[in-house]
């Protein structure tokens, strides 16, 4: 079986093109047909259903999928056999929420880097439903983001965990010294908020609306530091991730505020694309990120 073939199957079973295939490996569209078929021929099914200008899998394309993965994976392994971590090769890319690339993966680099210290990292930021697009389109390996707990049959989650959505301020703050608050005493004060893409921030919202209640911040940014920065100042109220402001609550610098009837959650998730074999330089990512869940749940 010619791995080519392989290859080729898996992207566009990935891509549900062709044509975004062949860009992709650097081959014309008929080479891509042609493998395609070759490989159809030598498993005696066939894998894509071609109709007009578009296919889709078939159910045995889709039973080949795990098969074409570990055919891979297996090649993959055999080429890497015998070296040395430190001298393999390639690159990791990345799609992750903005927020968690700065307070939650910046600290798992060092490590990588040891392990891996030939292979490079590349990050992209984007909002949940971008870093969704970005997968399927394979632009990226692996997302990182904050979400809902949904799931989807085209990708695969590796570690979940709850995440808090908090209100905070500052020490001083007029309501930081008490032990119930509502939502409608919130709203009467000076709010600084992420912009309303931000998913805790669309959740706010809906909530509010349910109270029949509106918010109105006087400062809305998509600067996280920049709010964590005015909070500590006493200048308002914010509604951020726990792990955000986790080391400004530690150290005092910053209060969590008891709002009883606004509790949201939502969820850090890793994922991965069904069709992608998983290399080296991902399982070791995502075995990084689910001990750091561990390790913040474990002191929590």
């Amino acid at each position: 079986m010619d791995l080519k073939n392989v290859l080729t199957f898996l992207r566009a079973a990935e891509l549900g093109s062709f044509t975004k295939a062949a860009q992709e490996l650097g081959y014309t569209q008929s080479t891509v047909t042609f493998q395609i078929k070759q490989l159809e021929k030598e498993l005696g099914i066939m894998l894509f259903d071609r109709i007009g200008r578009s296919i889709s899998l078939t159910p045995m394309g889709e039973g080949f999928i795990p098969y074409a993965n570990e055919i891979m994976r297996i090649t993959l392994n055999t080429k890497i056999l015998g070296v040395e971590p430190e001298k393999l090769r390639g690159t990791l890319r990345l799609g992750i929420l903005e927020s968690l690339l700065i307070w939650r993966f910046s600290d798992l680099i060092p490590e990588f880097h040891r392990t891996f210290p030939l292979v490079n990292i590349e990050a992209k930021s984007a909002t949940g439903s971008g870093l969704y697009h970005m997968l399927r389109q394979n632009d990226v390996d692996i997302i990182y983001i904050l979400d809902k707990k949904i799931s989807y049959k085209d990708c695969v989650k590796s570690c979940i965990n709850l995440e808090k959505i908090v209100f905070i301020a500052s020490p001083d703050y007029p309501l930081a010294a008490q032990k119930h608050i509502t939502l409608s005493e919130i709203v009467k004060h000076p709010l600084i908020l992420a912009e309303r893409i931000a998913l805790y921030r669309q959740v706010l919202n809906e909530t509010a609306a349910s109270q029949d209640l509106e918010i109105t911040p006087f400062l809305e940014v998509d600067h996280l530091e920049l709010i964590i920065k005015l909070l500590k100042k006493g200048m308002g109220i914010s509604f951020l991730p726990e792990y955000v402001v986790r080391e400004s609550i530690l150290g005092g610098e910053l209060v969590l505020l008891n709002v009883s009837d606004c509790v949201v959650n939502l969820w850090s998730q890793v994922v991965y694309h069904k069709n992608k074999w998983v290399t080296p330089q991902m399982d070791l990512m995502m075995k990084l990120i689910q001990e750091s869940i561990q390790g913040v749940a474990s002191r929590g």
